[in-house]
């Protein structure tokens, strides 16, 4: 069973590479496009690098794990029932280890603080114009 599941969880999981890097690429293209400020302030590499840290685990986990687990599960005997809940426990799992690493453990955890804070300063900036609040440093 688990040569079964090995097998059919990587060939679907090569299969769906492709939908994961163009999500992905589209995800990294709109908010690009809609916070032209942080790309600004933090410059491209960091941008690209924070936000990734972000979005890359949750969608690695919805569109290339869960798929994968899932698919690889019911080629191995189970109902579609346990797979569907098989894969979404190790889904879940999956994505809560990796963003508590991606937080913790440098340098991600670095990219990640940048991109956020810059967001924050931001934010902070434009509802100090909005209200006409002068916020202390």
């Amino acid at each position: 069973m688990r040569d079964i599941l090995w097998s059919a969880s990587v060939e679907r999981a090569i299969e769906q590479m492709p939908w994961f890097a163009g999500l992905l690429l589209v995800s990294v293209a709109i908010t690009s496009l809609v916070s032209r400020e942080r790309l600004r302030r933090l410059g491209l590499t960091r941008f690209l690098l924070g936000y990734l840290c972000i979005a890359a685990v949750p969608l690695f986990g919805v569109i290339v794990l869960r798929s994968a687990l899932r698919e690889g599960l019911e080629q191995a005997g189970r109902g579609w029932w346990a797979a569907l809940w098989l894969s979404l426990f190790w889904m879940v799992a999956f994505i809560v280890v990796t963003q508590w690493l991606v937080r913790r453990v440098p340098p991600t955890r670095g990219w990640r603080r940048d991109y956020l804070q810059a967001g924050r300063d931001i934010w902070r900036e434009r509802l100090g114009r909005w209200l006409g609040v002068r916020w202390r440093e």
